[in-house]
């Protein structure tokens, strides 16, 4: 408790710190002035990917985004993450606390959108602050859920938050993290996952963060991670999470075999 209480004063001071340099520091989604700001600032570039011209751009979220969010991780987030796959968690039983925690994050500020001229969105990037207390707030999180496997979700996602030790390790009481990385199925392999990752560490420096993180849950994220710069910090086999009996807790498929937290020092931009 006393420890918590040390760490909310450390964040504390680390946020008065950065408001006093002028940083934009938006702390809810509502603040759409914020995200009109940020995206005249770093402009909507076009990017035009892959032998298909898709061209995208990619904006900060506004506060009438997030029920399409929200439809759009329903629709290309449950059924593609192997973690969650493994789970056997799906929209009908993604039940209102795997929602409300979601939607939380939403809440941060921090989201980036990929969207096509029509704005319709094929990718999101929903970005939040970690800090050194969250694990802790996820394994008690768990604790509360009645659903066997969003609990055994919560607590992997609480050893993964907190065993790394990426607070400690670089000293400092908010990391900014890409909690959430999706492409819609049919714009995949187009270089949109990528896109939102460099955006999302732009978006980090702009907002005057250290450190961002990306926990990897499938392969495919980790080797994005990668190529974006940030170096593998952690990691376990999903045969090692196992139950009270020592049996394996999921069990996703080839070539997702390790959960990989992934981190970078931020230089300013």
């Amino acid at each position: 408790m006393f420890r918590r209480l040390q760490n909310s004063r450390n964040y504390l001071s680390y946020a008065s710190d950065l408001l006093k340099k002028n940083f934009l520091y938006s702390l809810q989604l509502e603040a759409n002035a914020d995200a009109d700001k940020w995206n005249q600032k770093r402009g909507q570039g076009v990017f035009t990917i892959s032998a298909i011209p898709r061209p995208f751009s990619i904006r900060l979220a506004k506060s009438q985004d997030e029920p399409h969010i929200m439809h759009f991780i329903r629709e290309n987030f449950y059924d593609e993450e192997p973690l969650i796959k493994s789970l056997n968690i799906n929209k009908s039983l993604a039940n209102p606390c795997l929602e409300e925690y979601l939607c939380n994050h939403l809440k941060a500020g921090f989201t980036l959108l990929a969207v096509e001229k029509d704005n319709r969105i094929v990718g999101i990037s929903v970005n939040q602050r970690n800090c050194a207390w969250d694990g802790d707030r996820l394994r008690e999180h768990a604790d509360r859920v009645q659903c066997d496997p969003l609990r055994k979700l919560f607590y992997i996602w609480s050893i993964v938050s907190k065993e790394p030790r990426l607070h400690q390790k670089f000293k400092t009481p908010c990391i900014f993290e890409i909690a959430i990385l999706a492409t819609a199925r049919e714009a995949q392999r187009q270089g949109i996952g990528y896109q939102l990752t460099m955006h999302s560490l732009r978006l980090a420096r702009d907002l005057g963060f250290d450190v961002a993180r990306m926990d990897c849950t499938n392969e495919y994220s980790s080797r994005l991670a990668q190529r974006a710069g940030m170096e593998c910090m952690w990691s376990v086999p999903y045969k090692h999470l196992v139950d009270c009996d020592k049996k394996p807790v999921v069990k996703p498929g080839h070539p997702h075999t390790h959960i990989r937290v992934h981190a970078t020092q931020l230089k300013g931009a």
